[in-house]
């Protein structure tokens, strides 16, 4: 065996000890990624369940605004035709009020001024109608305190 036989197979072996350094490091760097997807797996997994859990959420509040909704409209229907009705009833009595008010007095026997006559109440569907609804207390003249003043006057 020549010098350069002896040189070539030593060149040869720290060139497979370098190749084996080499695999060595590719093995672990592979480990490394394999593991680190394992991991990015099981984020991804774990991000799937918290989106299937958030829309099952929002499915569920979709569903409980539909319901609230539906009663909120029917309450907000329902105060507006007791407003309404309201409404309708007091500029009845505010017209009842200054009738009273105007109505002439007539003195009895005794001495007493005599009350006027009660009138009969106005029917709901008469009052329904929608007629009376520009007599209400504030619209009629903006004076709503005229009915007290009214009826304390016949005291």
């Amino acid at each position: 065996m020549s010098a350069y036989v002896l040189i070539f197979e030593g060149l040869v072996a720290l060139l497979m000890l370098g190749a084996g350094i080499m695999c060595w490091r590719v093995d672990r760097r592979l480990k490394a990624l394999r593991e680190g997807q394992d991991g990015l797996k099981a984020t991804i997994g774990a991000l799937n369940d918290a989106v299937d859990r958030a829309r099952a959420s929002l499915a569920a509040l979709d569903r409980a605004s539909k319901e609230s909704g539906g009663e909120l409209k029917t309450r907000v229907e329902e105060a507006r035709r007791l407003a309404d009705e309201l409404r309708i009833l007091s500029g009845a009595g505010e017209a009842r009020a200054e009738r009273l008010a105007a109505a002439p007095r007539r003195r009895e026997p005794s001495g007493e001024i005599a009350r006027p006559r009660r009138e009969s109440a106005p029917e709901p569907a008469r009052a329904r109608d929608g007629g009376a609804r520009e007599t209400g207390g504030e619209m009629n003249g903006g004076k709503p305190g005229r009915l007290l003043e009214a009826l304390k006057t016949l005291r």
